[in-house]
């Protein structure tokens, strides 16, 4: 009976040290269970412009471009020689003034497309090199979409964060509207938090005073 009593007060110990460890280092990454959109519609998705309302800064797009960011996609006719499925045009400005534009051409392929799992990378690279670009979750009638560079494997007192590099990085917050809704905004910020994300990682994306760029694949 005594060394019952001892197991269940280790157990108890160990449980409540695991819990005060979590909180003070962070969560368990990425997240038990951790999924991406079921049934998802690629046509509906690539069908017109995304703006990026808010988003993760990355090696390549660093919160200093942070101003009028918007992306479009187009399906090929056919899979590329390289093992690609889309055509990909990124755009950003600096936000300091003269606002310089950059962006570009970019491939991506379809990995699992029900669960909306693409990599994306410069069309000259072999996709087996391309970097995981997951849709999260998905409405195209309400227009917005939560997208990850893959699952959020680093732990943080805030929840889960993807990296900061290349591949494996980034968390963004598109939207149908150029025009930010703060309302939609927050409900795509409330499911990254469900999924487990550290929202800290979240800055906004400049979407007003924006020429009528038409850079488009």
């Amino acid at each position: 009976m005594a060394a019952r009593k001892v197991a269940l007060a280790v157990g108890i110990l160990g449980h409540v040290h695991a819990r005060l460890s979590e909180k003070q280092n962070g969560p368990t990454c990425p997240p038990e269970g951790f999924t991406t959109v079921s049934n998802f519609d690629i046509d509906a998705y690539v069908r017109t412009r995304w703006y990026i309302q808010q988003e993760m800064p990355v090696k390549y797009l660093p919160a200093s471009k942070n101003r009028c960011v918007h992306a479009d996609y187009k399906l090929k006719p056919k899979k590329s020689l390289l093992g690609y499925d889309l055509d990909v045009m990124n755009y950003a400005e600096d936000v300091a003034a003269p606002h310089k534009a950059s962006g570009g051409a970019l491939c991506a392929k379809v990995v699992d497309k029900s669960a909306g799992k693409l990599a994306v990378a410069p069309c000259f690279i072999p996709s087996a090199l391309a970097g995981d670009y997951w849709v999260i979750a998905f409405d195209d009638k309400e227009g917005y979409a939560l997208v990850s560079g893959g699952a959020p494997k680093h732990s943080a007192p805030g929840g889960c964060r993807t990296g900061t590099g290349v591949n494996g990085s980034g968390l963004w917050i598109f939207t149908r509207q150029q025009k930010r809704d703060n309302s939609l905004v927050n409900k795509v910020r409330d499911i990254a938090k469900q999924k487990g994300f550290d929202l800290s990682v979240l800055k906004d994306v400049d979407q007003s005073s924006c020429s009528q760029q038409m850079i488009t694949v």
